[in-house]
């Protein structure tokens, strides 16, 4: 069996690529140079700020499907033009959810070329936080990359500057994995990564033997023979597999959204219905509250804790100035945030508010 090689890009200019595979005497990270091709191969790890994952309940259906129904759901939802997106999709767990994981397309190409110019076979691709393992008492799992902490938990998955990421994790129990150690964790889920980016237009091709091209030989003689009976045929077949799977389509979707039996296009409401759920979660209201507390010049936050019972953020904050908090509001209210203060105190140049920020209804 060829041991799991790990193919580490890095997040930097003046950093330099790795190769992290099994030694004697345990994993063995080693720097690559462009002028010595590697001439193996390896799964690889890419910078995790250059990729976002999220939980996502999707109908039921295949691969392809899933990503096509995870494009719909992220419409709208990222900054970049949803079209210069690669989308790749996980296994469903226990829950029912997938986990989505999403990069711009030319970045991934960009790191594929990388690889291949370092002599480096890719085997598969995934964001490196992705590679921390789970936790047997279900704790958050964090570990550095590089200058970046990647985080892994129960609904967690991303890299951010430390400072962003241990705002977000909070007071939540967590595991810290020492550089020591770190490499043994990666090689292991290396074996099994939670996504593999290489799918859809970047998944690998398999390379046809001589008995493939004498396949092809024949259907070319055939198109040759009769191509209108071929694309008669195929046009008919078409046409019924699309009817079928339209008929699906809506009986699935009345089955997860019962009011979109009322509307002329269901598949097309339930997947919205479903999105705007979606954006209730944890991941979406810290990261549009964050980006609000940073958007307001002079306000600091002090804690944030995530209600699950009822999907609300309690967070402290302090500012100099009430205008501050006015520019706050504003901030939240243009990213359909409601704000509710719960308290207010004057610390001699500073003020202190306690605040319960939530999602609009």
């Amino acid at each position: 069996m060829i041991p799991q090689r790990l193919l580490i890009l890095p997040s930097g200019p003046d950093v330099a690529a790795e190769i992290v595979e099994s030694g004697d005497y345990g994993p063995v990270r080693r720097v690559l140079a462009t002028d010595q091709p590697d001439g193996g191969s390896a799964l690889l790890a890419l910078p995790g700020a250059a990729v976002v994952t999220r939980w996502m309940e999707l109908p039921a259906g295949s691969a392809a499907q899933a990503r096509a129904a995870a494009a719909f759901r992220i419409e709208g939802e990222v900054a970049t033009d949803a079209v210069g997106l690669h989308i790749a999709v996980g296994e469903r767990d226990p829950e029912g959810r997938i986990l989505v994981a999403w990069i711009e397309r030319d970045r991934l190409r960009a790191a594929l070329q990388t690889a291949q110019d370092l002599g480096v076979t890719v085997t598969g691709a995934t964001p490196d936080y992705l590679l921390l393992p789970d936790d047997a008492e279900g704790r958050v799992v964090l570990a550095a990359f590089g200058e970046s902490l990647g985080v892994r938990g129960q609904g967690l998955a991303f890299s951010a500057e430390p400072e962003l990421a241990s705002t977000v994790v909070g007071d939540q129990p967590h595991r810290y994995i020492s550089a020591a150690t770190l490499d043994g964790h990666l090689l292991a889920s290396a074996a099994n990564p939670a996504v593999d980016l290489l799918q859809g237009q970047f998944a690998p091709r398999a390379e046809g033997g001589q008995g493939g091209w004498k396949r092809l030989a024949i259907l070319a003689a055939v198109v040759v023979v009769s191509p209108l009976i071929l694309l008669g045929a195929q046009i008919a077949k078409d046409s019924l597999a699309a009817g079928k799977l339209e008929r699906q389509n809506r009986a699935l979707a009345v089955k997860l959204v019962p009011q979109s039996s009322r509307y002329e296009d269901p598949a097309q409401y339930a997947l919205g219905r479903l999105a705007t759920r979606e954006r209730q979660g944890f991941g979406d209201l810290a990261a549009a509250y964050l980006t609000a507390v940073r958007s307001a010049p002079g306000m600091r936050l002090d804690t944030l804790v995530y209600g699950q019972q009822d999907g609300a953020i309690r967070s402290s904050v302090s500012y100099a100035n009430y205008s501050d908090l006015d520019q706050l509001r504003a901030a939240l209210k243009a990213g359909g945030l409601d704000l509710v203060e719960q308290g207010t105190v004057t610390e001699g140049q500073r003020v202190t508010s306690d605040l319960i920020v939530r999602r609009k209804p």
